[in-house]
């Protein structure tokens, strides 16, 4: 918002130079992006926070200067002499009967207030350079008398208005309604927009006048054959304003402060403002004000202590210190004299203030930022046993990089076109209500899609090794959609590479990797078991099972979702939930005394369909085996023409143990006799 000094000072006593002004108001919160001119001609460009809507005029800058240069504020003064200067150079066209006005309010929660003034016989002509001179400055153009009044009380008070031609108005009647289905308008701007039951308008006995708070209509505009105007004032719900101008592609000074919310009670006192200087500018008759509405305004009560204010910023202040300080921002403060407790009720235009912390910043503001103690805050912690989600966090974050990954963050929000890529359909994802562009119009339901950018990514720009992991959120879709943190991890290229081996990336790369990752975490032992994943080549999908719980997924990227990224590597994936995986972590001894007694091995090799995975058949041990079988391990693996058509060989290691004595050879037959006939019964198999 551009401010100029000239205008600040109608309302302000101003002792410092406009660099060491610009320095308080930008220590104080409002930043000061740029500075053009020198002294009395110095205009201050202002970056404005959402939340600070009263700041969006002239008066509330003027406000804030007031506050932290410790001057009054004179509102009484507002231009005055300039104004009576102008009373005698307009001569007032001739009055006419004044019609009975309608102003009707359908939309109540949409415009809980709105107040027409009637001033007649108005004469449009330029407005006096004073205001076409604070007008430029502020980057608005001057139009006439009436329309540059609306803008300059906008810019003065920050309460929008709107000028209606009242000859141009049907049945001479105002209502506040909700657009019907197709209803057509051509806004000031010249172009003809369709509106929607969604868009509240400003309508006349017969159709859509303006688009309410944020553009009027050309049928009604002020133009030089004008002589009767009505005057509009209202206040207008922030989020449908919002909501109507991202629908509608359009935005004005008018939206901009509504979406942000006006004050209230500040309506009545623009209004009367604007009339003020129309009469004065224009000539005419004021008539009877129409109020219609009858909004209550909300009172709001903080309770501040001040020694948790004191503890909050450094400071030492007393509770009447605090309450003097609070009272150069309009905050009523109350309590007992000796007490360190008050009670605060914010201005009706500070709607921002609602719990202590923000009293708190207030009187940082007072004091400034910059003028804050430096103190070291007290911290008492205590030891906790329990591991905090972050620090598991941490560490699968930290087990991950020590394995040799990169860690990349990717895109949160995907396009349609990304889900249809992947396999999956709209449905399938949450959507935004409100998008950017098409490009983010979807939450994503799976890290895969934004890794596959990444290695996109590092392919174009000649990298020869692909080794990362991410850790974020996906969102499913639903009536309460669901937010679930996932491990993705994605490889390509050379895993290993020097002057003996080059080794590439492949499937039993990123087992023995998420393997390494897990057995780290103390998860149980992963097994793989082939699955149809959507994202994977046909067939070479494979679901991550942890004690019989499915936990996530990992397979090559199938080829065509590849060519459509211009990927033209092999590129594998994994995709696994972070809970399932860290709800899988077993409780591990600090220390573990070595077996007292040796293991007794035996070797198992069998001849199994192809239709059996190695999985399969190591569950079956496993489960088989029991207590007493310690370990076991593949340690062959073999495919020729010497075997039967459709089978191959697989041969484990086995070490049989118990914990308080040595086994005997005649026990360890038996339990591998018993291992043999269930993988005979389960898997068909056949000892070799």
């Amino acid at each position: 918002m551009r401010v100029p000094i000239e205008w600040l000072k109608e309302f302000v006593t101003i002792r410092l130079a406009p660099e060491a002004l610009a320095d308080r108001l930008t220590m104080a919160g409002l930043e000061v992006k740029a500075l053009e001119g020198a002294g009395q001609d110095a205009i201050f460009e202002i970056e404005v926070t959402p939340n600070r809507a009263d700041c969006l005029s002239i008066v509330g800058i003027a406000r804030e200067v007031a506050a932290i240069t410790g001057q009054k504020l004179h509102l009484s003064k507002a231009s005055a002499p300039r104004i009576s200067q102008s009373r005698r150079a307009v001569k007032s066209a001739t009055a006419t009967i004044q019609p009975q006005i309608s102003i009707r309010i359908d939309e109540r929660s949409g415009c809980p207030l709105y107040i027409g003034r009637l001033i007649d016989g108005v004469a449009v002509a330029p407005s006096p350079e004073w205001m076409q001179r604070r007008l430029r400055a502020c980057g608005e153009r001057a139009i006439n008398n009436l329309v540059d009044i609306t803008n300059y009380v906008l810019l003065e008070y920050g309460q929008p208005l709107h000028a209606f031609d009242f000859d141009r108005l049907s049945q001479a009647t105002i209502i506040v309604r909700r657009a019907q289905a197709q209803e057509k308008l051509r806004t000031l701007d010249g172009v003809d927009r369709t509106l929607t039951p969604e868009t509240l308008v400003i309508a006349d006995g017969a159709k859509a006048v303006a688009v309410a708070g944020i553009m009027g209509g050309i049928g009604t505009e002020v133009t030089d054959a004008t002589r009767r105007v009505l005057l509009e004032s209202a206040y207008f719900e922030p989020r449908l304003i919002r909501r109507t101008a991202r629908r509608l592609g359009l935005a004005s000074e008018s939206s901009y402060r509504f979406e942000r919310g006006v004050n209230l009670e500040g309506v009545s006192g623009a209004s009367a403002r604007a009339e003020q200087l129309m009469l004065e500018l224009a000539g005419g008759m004021s008539k009877p004000v129409v109020v219609a509405g009858k909004p209550k305004v909300r009172k709001t009560t903080v309770v501040l202590d001040v020694d948790r204010m004191n503890r909050w910023l450094g400071t030492r202040l007393t509770a009447s210190q605090a309450r003097a300080r609070l009272a150069r921002f309009s905050c009523a403060a109350s309590g007992p004299a000796k007490g360190q407790m008050l009670r605060v009720a914010p201005p009706a235009f500070r709607p921002d203030i609602t719990q202590p912390v923000d009293l708190y910043e207030e009187i940082g503001r007072s004091v400034g930022f910059d003028r804050l103690p430096s103190t070291l805050p007290k911290l008492e912690t205590r030891p906790s046993l329990r591991r905090s989600r972050y620090d598991a966090l941490l560490e699968l974050r930290r087990v991950c990089a020590q394995q040799g990954l990169i860690e990349a963050m990717s895109w949160g929000l995907v396009s349609e076109k990304d889900l249809t890529q992947f396999g999956l359909r709209r449905e399938q994802a949450a959507g935004i209500l409100n998008p950017l562009n098409q490009d983010y119009a979807f939450l994503r339901p799976m890290l895969v899609i934004g890794l596959s950018r990444v290695v996109r990514h590092n392919l174009a720009r000649g990298a020869s090794s692909i080794r990362f992991f991410e850790l974020g959120s996906v969102v499913r879709p639903g009536e309460q959609p669901l937010e679930q943190a996932r491990l993705g991890v994605a490889l390509a290229l050379d895993w290993s590479r020097d002057w003996r081996v080059r080794q590439a990336a492949d499937f039993y790369t990123l087992k023995g990797l998420l393997g390494a990752v897990t057995a780290r975490l103390g998860v149980s032992q992963l097994s793989f078991e082939q699955a149809d994943i959507p994202w994977a080549i046909g067939g070479q999908g494979s679901a991550v099972v942890s004690d019989g719980r499915v936990i996530g997924a990992c397979g090559p990227l199938a080829l065509a979702i590849a060519k459509l990224l211009d990927i033209d590597q092999e590129v594998w994936l994994a995709d696994l939930s972070v809970d399932l995986l860290l709800s899988a972590r077993r409780a591990q001894a600090a220390t573990q005394e070595p077996p007292a007694f040796p293991a007794v091995k035996r070797d198992l090799s069998i001849l199994v369909s192809e239709r059996i995975s190695h999985e399969q058949v190591a569950r079956v041990i496993r489960e088989q085996g029991g207590q007493l079988l310690s370990a076991f391990a593949l340690i062959d693996r073999y495919t020729g023409s010497s075997l039967p058509v459709g089978t191959y060989s697989l041969t484990f290691s086995l070490e049989y143990r118990q914990a308080q004595r040595t086994l005997t050879a005649e026990e360890v037959d038996v339990l591998h006799q018993q291992i043999t006939a269930q993988l005979e019964q389960t898997c068909g198999a056949k000892l070799r």
